[in-house]
Formats: structure tokens, C-alpha cells, sequence
């Protein structure tokens, strides 16, 4: 990862790939071994949506900072703590995204039992949800950018349309 990119969408897919098949073995092995998945409730979507709406908003704050339609400057430490908290959720929610898929692979074989077919739509809808952080992580990361020509004018940042590092 190069410090003026950020986090790529291709590793993104990357970490979603390795965690999906990790995850696929590991649980064919509990599976295997006579066990039980993990269950998958609806619980598991409240931290999802919690951490995708504070990323999102925290970005929304240093963008509108960054565009100039707001008068209140963010501190440096807020702005490296909203980049690294949506390169977090870019690649967090890739991991999820990768977890949450082999759940649901691992139900697909039995899925004519009403349990199992429960635990399908749970995961996939909890791999909707983490596909969605992992977006508005990008999306926020993105926010951050700051543009060449603010770079000379402030006398801080990155240049080259660096990310908010400064």
C-alpha cells in the first residue's frame, strides 16, 4: 500500500477472497467434527450499521471541511483518525464480507431445512451489511483526499493530492 493511494480496492477483494476461504475450511472442519456453525442472528447487524454510519459521518465531516462548506477546522489527529478508521472499515468489512459468505456456503447444501435456511439469509444479509462498510469505507478514504491546490495554500499536507496526513 503506498502512502498517497490508501487502501486499494484489489487488496480489498484480496482479503475478502483469503478470509472466505479460511473461513469455508474452518468451518467445514467444525462441521466435519460433528459441531455446529455459528449462529448468525439479527444482532450482528447493529455493530455493523453502527461503525458503517459513524465512518460515513466522520467522513461527511472532513469532506465538507475539504470542499470549504464548513468554517470549523478538524484537528490533524481527527483527520489521521477518520482516514484510518474508514481504511479500517474498507478492509474490515472485506474480512466480514469473506466470513459471512462461507456461513452461507456452508448452509447452502442442507438449505431445504427451515434452520438452515434461516442461517443462509442471515448471512447473507449480514454479507450485505459488511459489503457495505467495506464501501463506505472507500467512499470515505476518498473523502480525505485533499485536492494539489489546497496543499500550497494552507503550507501543509500532502502533495500530489496526497491523503490527509498531515
Amino acid at each position: 500500500m503506498n502512502r498517497l493511494d490508501g487502501v486499494r480496492p484489489g487488496r480489498a477483494v484480496l482479503v475478502a477472497v483469503l478470509s472466505g476461504m479460511a473461513s469455508w475450511l474452518l468451518l467445514q472442519l467444525v462441521v466435519a467434527l460433528d459441531g455446529q456453525p455459528p449462529v448468525i442472528s439479527w444482532l450482528g447487524l447493529v455493530p455493523l450499521v453502527a461503525v458503517t454510519l459513524l465512518v460515513l459521518v466522520m467522513g461527511w465531516q472532513i469532506r465538507r471541511y475539504v470542499l470549504g462548506r464548513s468554517t470549523v477546522r478538524p484537528s490533524p489527529q481527527r483527520g489521521r483518525g477518520t482516514l484510518v478508521g474508514a481504511q479500517a472499515a474498507a478492509l474490515g468489512g472485506a474480512a466480514l464480507l469473506g466470513w459471512y459468505l462461507a456461513n452461507a456456503l456452508v448452509h447452502l447444501p442442507v438449505v431445504d431445512v427451515p434452520s438452515h435456511r434461516t442461517q443462509l439469509v442471515w448471512g447473507l444479509v449480514h454479507a450485505g451489511a459488511a459489503l457495505l462498510l467495506s464501501l463506505v469505507g472507500f467512499l470515505a478514504q476518498h473523502w480525505c483526499r485533499i485536492p494539489p491546490e489546497d496543499d500550497d495554500d494552507r503550507g501543509e499536507g500532502v502533495t500530489d493530492g496526497g491523503l490527509a496526513y498531515s
